[in-house]
This record gives C-alpha cells, structure tokens and sequence, in this order.
C-alpha cells in the first residue's frame, strides 16, 4: 500500500479522484489536504461577488469517496518525501499537486494593498457584503475592473447586471482590444454589450500604479488617474506561492513545467505529478496552454484513469493531450458569447449552455 497525497481541492485534485478506478481507491491510502472544507466553483466567482443566486461552493465532506481521507491543513512546503503543513508534516510515496493559482501583479505598485483579486467563495462573498455596505452609504460607487480577459469581462458584465444605477463601471485594458482569446467578431459583440450596460471601457491604457482612491493608467502616451472606491484586479494569475517556496522544483512564475505525462520536467524522483494553474503544459507547437478549469479538469481526469499504471513507476501507453472543447464567456444574466470549435454562438442559448456545463460540473462532482 502506497501514501498517495494529493494537494488542493480545486478542479485538477477533484477530476483526479473522481477519476480513479475502484480498485486503486482501494488499494492504497489516500490523503487529500485542503485549506479548507469546501470547494468553491471557481467559473462563478464573479456571480458571488455581484450576489447572484446559485450553488456556489460544495462540501468536500459530501462529495469525496469514503476512501479519501479529508485533512483541513495550509501546505507551506513541498520537499522530497514529505510536504510540511502549517500543523503538521505529511509523508508521501505519490504526490498530487493542484495548489490553484494566486492572482500576478506583474510588478504594479498598489496592486496587493490597494486591489481584491477573486481567490475563493468566502472571500467573494465578503467582497459582496463590502460592495453593500457601501452602497449604504454612497450612491453610485466608482468600481474599475482591471484587466478584459475572459475573468474581468465576466465580473464586470455580472456587476453592471446587479447594481445596474447604482455603479459606474469602468473596465481598464493594456490590449488594443477585450477578449484576446475570442475572434474579434465575437469581441466586438462584447463589447457593444458592455456598453450598452453602462460600462466605460478603455482599451490600450497601461496600468502604471494601484490607489486607495483610483488607478493612474498611461494611454496615448498621457497619464491619467480613473477615481476608484473600489479596485478589482483580473489581469492574470500565477502558480500557488508554495511553489516558489520549495526548492524542489524549477519554476516560472510559481508554474512547473509539465512532461506528456504530468510530471515536473527536471525533477529525477518520479511519482510526483503537477495539475492545473501550477502546471505550465506546453502544445505540440511548444506553446503554453493558458491555465483554465476546463485544462485542470482535462489534466485531473487524464492522471486519474492512468495512475493504476503510473502508482506501479510505469508510464501509460498514451500521453496527455489538451483537447479544448470550446469557451462561453457570460456578460451578466442576459447575455454571452461562445466559441465552440469553429462555431459561434450569442446571447441567451450562449448563456443557457454555460449554465449546462457548470450544472454537469457539479453534478459529476457529487456523484
């Protein structure tokens, strides 16, 4: 019997388990170590922020299989053999790493004291109850959305929903255009959306520093400040910081490079695997795959239906290969877009299929 011990309870660590065989459950001991109780749905996020109703969070208690031993832990450092938790040390002989992400400043000044980054349901919903009290007090609030990726875009577009008159919004981007990873037609659609809610999109405005009070951007070679009462940063994320605090690995903005097989490039020991926003997965054109849950969900299960063979130091007959299956971005409750393959799809089917997907995420999770 080996101590198989897998970190985080994000999306990779949860497809991992749900993955595996019977028999290995089995067979071997398994210890998952998590921050906390739950999972948060890490896609809705935003919808916690702006008060959407939903299912927003799961109990880990009800969704993993009485084989997997649950222990509520901060892990501060990984090492060969064993990874030192802030309670205790966890010895290993397999290790599952899914540790998430942490949000990247890309060295702006401001960004940690002055901004909220979307991390985790509980401090989303604090975040909400923060945006209310202030409307108690202060009508319209000045909230700036830093960054249109797909993450920004969706909060914005949720929060001009929610507080529709009582905000302004305005969304701050470096790129000539929102939504780089979409076809510009359907960015454009976005766009116009946004827009047409109410929210003051700038486009090319480099972001120079964070305020308690605003955000001083460079556009067209002239500064500016653009007030704030509140700032949210989007504008990318990183590997977990445990990462970087252990010398075991070699990595790039707190991200192992991966092999075909999930296994840090570099790392002689076998048996330890990387999994999602701490992994850097690379194409068959050596390209890195941007961290999303749909990779993490792709990785997790991959590790899952192979590890019979990869517990016993064998590698599997067949690699990992990323196969996207299409991306819906949501612009509040009324409105989406969505690229699916070579096939693109607006408004409320856009938005209706979105919901499917979340919805069999969490009932696959449960089951």
């Amino acid at each position: 019997m080996q101590e198989i011990l897998i970190l985080g309870a994000g999306y990779a660590s949860l497809a991992f388990i749900k993955a595996l065989p019977k028999e290995v459950l089995q067979a071997h001991s398994f210890t998952l170590v998590s921050k906390t109780y739950q999972h948060s749905v890490q896609v809705l996020l935003h919808d916690v922020v702006a008060g959407m109703p939903g299912c927003h969070v799961l109990n880990l208690t009800e969704i993993l299989p009485k084989e997997v031993r649950l222990v509520q832990d901060e892990v501060l450092e990984i090492k060969e053999g064993v990874v030192v938790g802030r309670k205790q040390e966890y010895a290993y002989t397999k290790l599952v790493i899914g540790l998430g992400f942490a949000p990247e400043s890309f060295g702006v000044p401001g960004v940690k004291e002055h901004t909220h980054s979307l991390n985790n349901y509980q401090q989303c919903h604090a975040l909400h109850q923060q945006l209310q009290s202030a409307l108690s007090s202060k009508k319209p609030l000045e909230i700036v959305v830093c960054g249109a990726g797909f993450s920004g875009v969706e909060l914005v577009g949720a929060l001009a929903d929610a507080f529709k008159g009582r905000v302004n919004l305005t969304c701050l981007e470096a790129m000539p255009k929102i939504l780089p990873m979409f076809s510009p037609k359907l960015a454009n659609k976005a766009q116009e959306y946004l827009q047409q809610l109410g929210v003051r999109l700038k486009v090319g405005a480099k972001i120079l520093k964070c305020l308690e009070k605003g955000v001083i951007v460079e556009a067209g070679g002239q500064q500016e400040q653009v007030e704030a009462d509140f700032i949210f940063w989007t504008c990318g994320v990183r590997g977990s910081a445990v990462i970087e605090n252990s010398p075991l690995f070699q990595s790039v903005r707190s991200r192992v490079e991966v092999n075909s097989f999930l296994e840090p490039v570099g790392l002689e020991k076998r048996g330890v695997f990387v999994l999602g926003d701490c992994a850097l997965f690379k194409d068959t054109h050596n390209r890195p795959t941007p961290p999303t849950a749909q990779l993490a969900t792709q990785m997790g299960t991959y590790l899952g239906r192979h590890f019979k063979s990869m517990v016993a130091n064998k590698l599997p007959t067949t690699p990992f290969i990323y196969k996207s299956k299409g991306t819906i971005c949501s612009l509040g409750t009324r409105y989406a877009i969505g690229q699916i393959g070579c096939f693109c799809i607006t408004g409320r089917p856009a938005l209706w299929l979105k919901s499917a997907i979340e919805c069999r995420h969490k009932r696959a999770l449960k089951n």
